[in-house]
């Protein structure tokens, strides 16, 4: 035991034991990082859900149901309008002041779905709840109001763009 000291041995086994004690408490706090993050996440796309499903009800909502009959009856009265591309006399129809509620039910409704596809973009609402609650909803009224929006496109170019982006895009994926 010549040449031991048992300070040197003693002070190399306590920086050791601290190191490998320090590497452990590292390795603890990563973990326990990892799980606040991955709670976070989780109760961010609970919140998220809740949320699409908040907006989304509002189509749903008494005074939307007013609007949204008096879209339909504009629709189906002003189909032969539509198709045929005749959209100034469309125009003409809907800007006739005994007609009012039919424009403020299509703006409104026109309104509500950009901003509902503005979100979806963003990432703010859920594309696969509003996806299932609004994809067919979307087609058909896009499909029916395409050459009034493409109409009002020309003097206002960011026109219900998201709704437009929204609703190309499932109605493509219904294709598939």
């Amino acid at each position: 035991m010549a040449g031991w000291e048992p300070a040197l041995s003693l002070d190399y086994t306590t920086k050791v034991t601290l190191a490998i004690l320090a590497f452990l408490t590292l390795i603890y706090h990563i973990h326990n990082l990892e799980n606040q993050i991955k709670t976070q996440e989780r109760s961010n796309m609970q919140s998220k859900t809740k949320y699409t499903h908040e907006i989304c009800s509002d189509f749903r909502r008494p005074v939307m149901m007013e609007i949204n009959e008096d879209l339909r009856t504009l629709l189906i009265d002003q189909k032969i309008k539509l198709e045929s591309q005749n959209i100034k006399e469309f125009v003409k129809y809907i800007d006739d002041p005994t007609n009012r509620k039919y424009r403020q039910a299509l703006a409104i409704s026109l309104n509500y779905f950009e901003s509902i596809s503005a979100m979806v973009l963003a990432g703010d609402l859920d594309n696969d709840i509003v996806k299932r609650l609004f994809c067919k909803l979307f087609g058909r009224y896009y499909i029916r109001l395409k050459h009034y929006i493409n109409y009002r496109q020309e003097e206002a170019p960011k026109s219900w763009v998201s709704f437009e982006i929204l609703a190309k895009k499932w109605l493509d994926d219904e294709k598939v």
